[in-house]
C-alpha cells in the first residue's frame, strides 16, 4: 500500500526534527508576551528613576523618545516599523498574525508612557458643554493639572503601544492587473511654494497590548534594581 507524501516526509524526518522545526516557527513569530504588569505603582520619591527607566526601555525597544515632559509625566517615542515574514532576523512581532499583517501591509509602532497620581481621573465631558479652549498659563484651570515634579504620594505608570498602518490616499487598485493601479490627483489651487506633499498617511489601527506588557516588565526590572553608589575618586597625591 502506497504511503502519502506527508507520511513519507514525517517518517524520514522523525519526531525530533518536526519538533525542532515547530520551535523555530514559534520563535520567529516574536518574543512579546503578556507576562508584564499592566500598571506599575511607585512612590513619588522614585519618580525620577522610573522616568529614566521608561526612556531607557523605549530606546531598548528601538523607539527613542521624541518628547518627554517631567512635569505632566508624558513620554512620546519615535515610531519603529514592525518585522515581517520576509525579515526572519527580527523577533519584535506579536504572534504570527501580526507578522503576516505586516508582510501584506506596512505597519509601525510607537509607545507613550503616562504617569498619573494614583486614583486620578480626568474630568468628565458633558454631552452639551461650552468649548472654552486650552487653559491659560497660570490660571485656575491650569493649576488644577498636577505637577509630578513636586507631587507627593503614589504614582501609577502605564504604557500604550499604538500600531499605525501606512495608507496611500486616493489609491485606485485594479482587480485585473497591478500595472493598471492608479492614484487620484487632488487639485491644490493656490499652492505655489514649490513644496511637495506626502502621498502616504499613517493611521492608528489598534494597540499592541503584548508589546506594552513586555516593555512594562523591562521597566519593572530596572526600577527594582538597587541603586548603585558612584565610586569614590581617589584623593590626589600631594
Amino acid at each position: 500500500m502506497d504511503r502519502s507524501p506527508i507520511r513519507t516526509i514525517l517518517g524520514h524526518c522523525g519526531a525530533p526534527t518536526i519538533a525542532a522545526l515547530a520551535s523555530c516557527v514559534i520563535l520567529l513569530t516574536g518574543c512579546n508576551t503578556m507576562n508584564g504588569p499592566a500598571v506599575i505603582e511607585i512612590d513619588s520619591a522614585d519618580y525620577s528613576k522610573a522616568f529614566e527607566a521608561c526612556i531607557e526601555a523605549s530606546r531598548s525597544a528601538g523607539m527613542p523618545p521624541q518628547a518627554a515632559d517631567r512635569t505632566t509625566g508624558i513620554i512620546e517615542s519615535e515610531p519603529k516599523t514592525i518585522g515581517s515574514w520576509i525579515e526572519p532576523w527580527r523577533f519584535d512581532s506579536t504572534g504570527a498574525m501580526q507578522k503576516a499583517e505586516n508582510t501584506a501591509q506596512f505597519q509601525r509602532r510607537r509607545v507613550r508612557f503616562v504617569f498619573t497620581p494614583k486614583d486620578w481621573q480626568p474630568e468628565s465631558i458633558e454631552a452639551i458643554a461650552t468649548m472654552t479652549g486650552p487653559a491659560a498659563p497660570g490660571s485656575t484651570d491650569d493649576l488644577k493639572r498636577f505637577d509630578l515634579e513636586s507631587y507627593k504620594g503614589p504614582i501609577e505608570i502605564r504604557a500604550r503601544v499604538f500600531v499605525e498602518r501606512n495608507f496611500t490616499d486616493g489609491m485606485r487598485i485594479n482587480t485585473w492587473s497591478s500595472t493598471l493601479t492608479s492614484q487620484t490627483q487632488t487639485p491644490t489651487p493656490g499652492v505655489t511654494d514649490g513644496s511637495t506633499r506626502a502621498q502616504t498617511t499613517w493611521t492608528p489601527v489598534g494597540r499592541d497590548e503584548a508589546s506594552e506588557r513586555t516593555i512594562m516588565a523591562e521597566i519593572q526590572t530596572m526600577i527594582d534594581e538597587p541603586a548603585t553608589s558612584a565610586p569614590i575618586a581617589d584623593a590626589p597625591s600631594s
